[in-house]
């Protein structure tokens, strides 16, 4: 364990280890890695990974086989991928201030959705929905949390969500398990229901980066990630492989990390 890490949450219920869903700690083993440096990427739920690399759109499969390579055009930088449904993989271009689709052999379908056209100024966090044709996005300027829709269709708006809340910046927005987490480095983890309430709240000083599975929310700390669910008061603490990861996702039976220049996707050892 990291000495000197102070990891001070304040949580809904009585947040425990998932003991049925994680083992002990420090029994992590490397599967694979690829070599890229990318600025965004995900796994499907199918174990592909997808990856931005320079002006290339690439897709691999679980063992690390290259499928698909795509260009990219007229996009600007894709700062984010959410790649939920593997045949519906939403992209979201910061410096363009849009959202686009692609299909499972990352060609991209239809036009791209120009956030300005539906009155947000500047967004910065973005995630897909579970609800069909539907994806999040949260405008700093403004402080508006928005459910939109790909047939412009507008669902669901929050306004003055800052105040409401009291966060600084939200770095991290993901849709799971009918939930919506907030990620504030600087504050914690807010939860809200699909209409935007306010549910719970974790406050964490230390955490840089967060990845959510069925309720349980893994918050990347130094070189650990510690794991709570909703059952017990005690996290589970896992040691990383390194100390130069920067990113992480947790799915299924596996993590995947990202470097400088490394993605890697680790197991748990049996």
């Amino acid at each position: 364990m990291m000495r000197g890490v102070v990891f001070v949450l304040l949580f809904w219920g009585n947040l425990t280890r998932a003991s049925q869903d994680l083992p002990e700690r420090d029994t992590l083993e490397l599967c694979s890695s690829l070599v890229t440096l990318n600025s965004a990427w995900d796994v499907d739920e199918l174990g592909n990974i997808i990856i931005v690399e320079a002006n290339q759109l690439k897709k691999y499969d679980p063992k690390g086989n290259l499928l698909f390579t795509q260009s990219i055009k007229n996009v600007g930088k894709i700062t984010k991928l959410d790649a939920r449904n593997p045949m519906k993989i939403l992209f979201f271009s910061e410096d363009q201030q849009l959202v686009g689709v692609l299909d499972n052999s990352l060609t991209f379908q239809g036009e791209s959705f120009d956030l300005s056209t539906y009155g947000l100024s500047y967004v910065q966090a973005f995630s897909s929905s579970f609800q069909n044709n539907k994806f999040w996005v949260y405008d700093q300027d403004n402080s508006k949390l928005e459910l939109l829709s790909t047939n412009n269709k507008q669902s669901v708006k929050v306004e003055n969500l800052k105040s409401l809340l009291g966060f600084n910046e939200v770095t991290q927005l993901i849709e799971e398990s009918n939930f919506l987490y907030l990620f504030d480095k600087t504050k914690g983890i807010y939860k809200l229901d699909n209409y935007g309430n306010l549910v719970d709240f974790i406050a964490i000083q230390t955490g840089s980066y967060i990845s959510v599975e069925k309720n349980i929310i893994y918050v990347l700390c130094g070189n650990e990630i510690q794991a709570y669910s909703e059952k017990e008061s005690t996290p589970l603490v896992l040691s990383l492989p390194n100390q130069d990861i920067v990113q992480f996702k947790k799915q299924g039976a596996y993590f995947y990390f990202l470097e400088k220049n490394k993605l890697s996707k680790f197991s748990f050892k049996k």
